[in-house]
C-alpha cells in the first residue's frame, strides 16, 4: 500500500478562504473540535466554554452582525477557522482560533491570523484574548508582534488581553 500521497497531502499549504453563510456548519465543527481539546486540558466544564455552547444560529447572527470567518481548507478539507469583527472604536476583535489537532504545528494558526488582519486594513488596531495558561496560543500571538495588555473594564478569570498596533 502507497501511503506517500496521503502523507503529501497532509502537508499541503491550507488554502484561507473567508467562510460563506452555507460554511457556517463547517466552522462551527472545526470550532468545536479545537474548543473541545482546550476544555479537556485544562479541565473546564464544557459547559463553561462558550465556543462549545454556540451553534449555528449564533454563527449566522454574529455574520448577519458583520463579523467575518475565515476557513483553512486542506484538499477541500476544513481544517482550521478563526472569526473577527471591527467595532465601532476601529479595532478588529480576533476570536476563536481553532485548528484540527491532526493539523497542528504546519503553519495554519499564523496564515489564519495574517488573514484575518487584512480584513480591515483601515483598522488602527487588532486584539484578541486567551487563555493565560496557553502557552502554545501565547508564543504564536507574539511571534506575530501581539503584545498584552489590560482590557478596562474586562476582567475574566483566566483570561489575558492581547493587541497589535498597525
Amino acid at each position: 500500500m502507497d501511503i506517500e500521497p496521503a502523507m503529501n497531502a497532509s502537508r499541503t499549504a491550507p488554502e484561507i478562504v473567508r467562510a460563506s453563510r452555507d460554511e457556517l456548519t463547517e466552522v462551527l465543527g472545526v470550532q468545536h473540535a479545537g474548543f473541545l481539546r482546550v476544555a479537556r486540558m485544562f479541565d473546564i466544564p464544557l459547559d463553561r466554554l462558550s465556543a462549545l455552547t454556540e451553534d449555528l444560529e449564533d454563527l449566522q447572527a454574529l455574520m448577519d452582525d458583520g463579523f467575518a470567518f475565515l476557513l483553512a481548507r486542506v484538499d477541500g478539507r476544513a481544517v482550521g477557522t478563526v472569526r473577527a469583527e471591527l467595532r465601532d472604536d476601529g479595532v478588529v476583535e480576533v476570536g476563536r482560533l481553532a485548528i484540527e489537532d491532526a493539523y497542528e504545528r504546519r503553519g495554519i494558526a499564523t496564515a489564519l491570523m495574517l488573514s484575518i488582519e487584512d480584513v480591515w486594513p483601515q483598522a488602527r488596531r487588532v486584539e484578541l484574548f486567551t487563555g493565560a495558561l496557553a502557552t502554545v496560543p501565547l508564543a504564536l500571538y507574539a511571534k506575530l508582534g501581539y503584545e498584552l495588555f489590560e482590557q478596562p473594564g474586562e476582567v475574566r478569570e483566566g483570561l489575558v488581553w492581547l493587541a497589535k498596533q498597525r
